[in-house]
This record gives structure tokens, C-alpha cells and sequence, in this order.
């Protein structure tokens, strides 16, 4: 009791998945466990105007033997990635029973050189069936999900991968060693795009380092950040366009919003080493600033099906919810009482 007590304090939430047609959220933390939320409830109140909290789980997985670094969704599967291993779970199993994995694939990688990598950042590609694993072999494993057989493998990065993400045809990964990749991988191995945030005097902060932890895309525009400040990115021009408020500290995340408030009109996350989150506009404009249970946040999780729903975690035993992104609704558990 003693020992299962004092890993729950030290409990970290790398990842998070949801499922709005299984009316389901899962979180991923550093002991290799999935903690299940049915939103069911929520989603039934949240429709008739009542406004049901989100409650605690429903069911924890041990699914892993080591930490659950990423997670993605499909319509059928809560994927996830540790170490060496990329496993789909089905969504209408994870209720009801100790859920096995439906599928394995295993990384193929340079085992003299890097060992087994860790799986940092996954992304799904739902018009051609392919997810994207950022690892840290310093490459992009690219997936279909239909045979389990890796396609292709997006090369470049001089150190660890931290986070990839798709958008129509594009596909943008960062990494430790600074750089963001943005390819089109019909048009060859060679990536469209080159960036190096940390040369841009405005978001270079030396004492923190180069390193990208994370960005996102959405139609012309890319946002990101890590040791950099956050900024934003006309990928036609190259040009970074805005510079976010951010902390003094590290950011670990960077996200649009934009199908959770206003459309094309966007909003961005940012999120990291500080005891909160920071909603911005396209603009720069700190629009809300939420507090955070977590002294530092790794995952945000965004949701407009069937209503607006945000989740956010990172070192703490709990996780926070948001039902708009202009404040912090309330908090929930992420172990069973």
C-alpha cells in the first residue's frame, strides 16, 4: 500500500486520446497505465443543458511495461506508444474488461546505434490509413495501419523526435536538435519546408536550449515551441508572423484550437513549465489564463464532439476540465478511490 501510495504522488500524464463516438477519454502516464473516463454521463447532460462534471475513471489498464508517451485515436482504435511499441486498443472493449491489445507493431530500428526508442508523439493520417510514430532514433516511422507494415521512414533530425502531426498533405515533426521538418510525402523523402526557431532572435532563449517539444499545423499556419518561445509560422513564406506569450520556463505544448473556438478564426494552447495554461489568439492576445493542478503540463487534449470539452495534466494525480476555454471547470482524479 505504502509503495502503490508513493507512485501515485509521483504520477506523471504524458498522453491523452479521446472518442467521442465510444464516449470515451484515456490518459497515458510514466507507469505504462491507461486511465479510462466514460463521458457518457457528461455527454447526456452537456445536450439536455443540465452540466454534469466529468466524474473519476471507470477503469485503469496496465498497459504497458513502460511509460505511455503517446496516444492518437481512430474511430476504431486508442493507439498507444512506449518504448519499442506501438498497440491498438479497441475503443468498445476499454469499459467493460481488462482490454488486450487488438494489434502490436514493433519499431524496426538501428538497435546498435540507439537501442530500443521510446515513442514520443503519435499522429493518424484518417484519408490514407497511416500513423506517424516520432522517435527517439531520430526518425519518423510512418505506419499502415491496415497491414502493420511501416511505409516509410521521414529522416533528417540529429536527435530525438519529439512530436509529429498531419494536416491534409503535410506532415511536421521537431525535434531536441532544434529543427522543424514540414514534408509532403508525395512529393519525395526531401521535406518541403526547414525551420530553426531557435536562430530567430525573438524566440531564442539560450539558457533553455534549441529543443522543439512540440507544434502543430492547420491550413498555411504552424506553431511551435519548446526551449524556443512559442511562435507562429507562414509556412508559404517562412515567416514567423507572431510571437506568443509563453513563461520563462520550458513549453511542452503547442496546439490550434480552432474546432473548438471560432472556427478559422483559431486559438492556440500553450502550455509547459508553469503552474497554468495560456489561451491565445492568432494575434498573440493572452484571451484566457487557466490554473493548472499540474506544476508542469505535457498533454492537452481538445474535443468539439458532441460539445466543446479540454483536459490538461502533466505531474499531478489529477487532471483538469474545461468545458470552454475561458475556465477551468473542475478537477478529477486519475486513480480510482
Amino acid at each position: 500500500m505504502v509503495v502503490s501510495g508513493l507512485k501515485q504522488l509521483y504520477s506523471t500524464t504524458y498522453s491523452q486520446a479521446s472518442c467521442p463516438e465510444a464516449a470515451l477519454l484515456a490518459a497515458g502516464n510514466n507507469e505504462g497505465k491507461i486511465t479510462v473516463f466514460d463521458l457518457s454521463g457528461v455527454n447526456a447532460s452537456r445536450e439536455s443543458g443540465v452540466g454534469e462534471r466529468l466524474g473519476g475513471p471507470c477503469k485503469i489498464i496496465n498497459a504497458h511495461s513502460d511509460a505511455v508517451y503517446s496516444m492518437v485515436s481512430t474511430d476504431a482504435f486508442c493507439i498507444s506508444g512506449t518504448t519499442g511499441l506501438i498497440t491498438g486498443r479497441r475503443w468498445n472493449e476499454l469499459r467493460h474488461q481488462q482490454s488486450q491489445p487488438a494489434w502490436t507493431i514493433s519499431l524496426e530500428c538501428d538497435q546498435a546505434n540507439f537501442g530500443t526508442p521510446e515513442v514520443n508523439s503519435l499522429s493518424y493520417d484518417s484519408a490514407r490509413g497511416l500513423v506517424y510514430a516520432a522517435c527517439g532514433d531520430w526518425r519518423t516511422h510512418v505506419y499502415d495501419l491496415e497491414t502493420g507494415k511501416r511505409t516509410q521512414t521521414l529522416e533528417g533530425h540529429d536527435d530525438y523526435v519529439h512530436d509529429v502531426v498531419t494536416s491534409g498533405n503535410l506532415v511536421a515533426s521537431g525535434g531536441e536538435d532544434g529543427q522543424v521538418f514540414v514534408w509532403d510525402p508525395r512529393a519525395g523523402r526531401e521535406p518541403r519546408h526547414k525551420l530553426a526557431p531557435h536562430t530567430q532572435d525573438q524566440l531564442a532563449r539560450p539558457h533553455l536550449g534549441r529543443f522543439i517539444a512540440s507544434l502543430d499545423l492547420y491550413n498555411d499556419w504552424l506553431v511551435c515551441g519548446g526551449g524556443p518561445r512559442a511562435g507562429i509560422f507562414h509556412l508559404r513564406s517562412l515567416a514567423l508572423t507572431t510571437v506568443l506569450p509563453s513563461a520563462k520556463a520550458a513549453i511542452h505544448v503547442t496546439k490550434f484550437t480552432r474546432h473548438a473556438e471560432g472556427g478559422d478564426r483559431g486559438g492556440i494552447v500553450i502550455a509547459g513549465v508553469m503552474p497554468h495554461l495560456c489561451v491565445c489568439s492568432m494575434a498573440g492576445v493572452v484571451t484566457a489564463q487557466l490554473p493548472s493542478s499540474s506544476p508542469c503540463i505535457y498533454t492537452v487534449n481538445v474535443t468539439d464532439k458532441p460539445f466543446t470539452m479540454m483536459t490538461y495534466g502533466g505531474t499531478s494525480t489529477k487532471m483538469d476540465v474545461c468545458f470552454n476555454l475561458n475556465y477551468r471547470d473542475h478537477t478529477v482524479s486519475l486513480f480510482e478511490d
